[in-house]
């Protein structure tokens, strides 16, 4: 008769512990897919830098070379179409993790600015796609999986060795890049573009 009595307790003990660890595994795997994003993100951005750095006096051509303003480069960057699979100036690469497995996708993209300062200014754009992530080809949105954005605003002041009025090339120092980085806490619009 005790043994019946306790086996209903047993058996809610027994359904809130398969409950709890069925929770836990979800939030285990939330993480993971949360960190996936993060590192495919961050490697993304760093390829569209090296890309920034390198084609700054190559191709002319290149629409990413012909400077805009901050305004016009949010615009652009700040638009979730401008993020769908196809898009035009969008980078993607799918790196390959740790075991073999891939952390997921990174699409980047960067734009030159013009601001009237001397030298070189790019806002460079990551979004870091998580293995299981699935995007929208219309609109860019993500529908499974997890994201992270970061951005990057490179700068490189004028080089005073390529000024003819440098006093020697034995003062002369060639400048290097700076960056200011961060994470984008509120990722780019659903807007029409």
């Amino acid at each position: 008769m005790i043994l019946l009595m306790l086996l209903p307790a047993l058996a809610a003990a027994t359904a809130l512990a398969v409950r709890g660890a069925i929770t836990s595994a979800r939030q285990l795997q939330a993480q993971q897919t949360g960190a996936q994003a993060q590192e495919a993100a961050s490697l993304a951005l760093r390829q569209c830098e090296a890309l920034a750095m390198a084609g700054t006096a190559a191709d002319a051509a290149d629409p990413r070379m012909v400077a805009v303003t901050a305004t016009q480069a949010e615009q652009g960057w700040n638009r979730l179409t401008s993020w769908r699979p196809g898009a035009s100036g969008l980078h993607v690469t799918t790196f390959a993790g740790f075991g073999g497995r891939s952390p997921g996708t990174g699409q980047c993209g960067f734009q030159r600015l013009a601001d009237g300062a001397q030298g070189l200014r790019f806002i460079v754009t990551a979004r870091g796609l998580s293995a299981d992530a699935q995007v929208s080809t219309q609109t860019g949105a993500l529908l499974d999986g997890a994201e992270a954005w970061q951005q990057a605003l490179l700068r490189k002041a004028a080089d005073p060795c390529q000024n003819p009025g440098a006093s020697s090339a034995a003062t002369c120092t060639t400048p290097g890049w700076t960056r200011r980085w961060r994470v984008l806490v509120n990722p780019p619009a659903a807007s029409p573009g």
